[in-house]
């Protein structure tokens, strides 16, 4: 599979570049010997759903955001994980995407 601007967790790892728990100090373990890419995000995205993070989109104004708990905050709160997609593709996110694609195709050019 690749990268779906409409999964959460794939948005929310490229959004934030990757997860941070916003309840504790806990990170979810990146690739920092890895190129960056959509495919980056898209795993880190799928690794975080598989190990329970939770991530949710929400509305701050105008501007898209997403709460992300990790496994034990998530256990803590007592919630239930529930892997939503997109409606539609947040616009920024959109841009974003755009933004690695150009990038990707010029890398291989070179």
């Amino acid at each position: 599979m690749a990268f779906d601007p409409r999964d959460v967790y794939d948005a929310a790892a490229l959004y934030d570049m990757w997860l941070n728990c916003h309840s504790c100090t806990n990170t979810f373990d990146f690739e920092p010997n890895r190129p960056i890419g959509l495919d980056y995000y898209h795993d880190i995205g799928q690794r975080a759903k598989g190990e329970g993070w939770l991530v949710a989109e929400q509305k701050q104004g105008v501007e898209d955001a997403y709460m992300v708990l990790c496994p034990h905050c998530v256990s803590h709160y007592g919630l239930e994980i529930r892997h939503e997609r997109n409606m539609r593709i947040p616009p920024a996110i959109e841009e974003i995407c755009r933004a690695m694609q150009v990038a990707e195709k010029e890398q291989a050019a070179a």
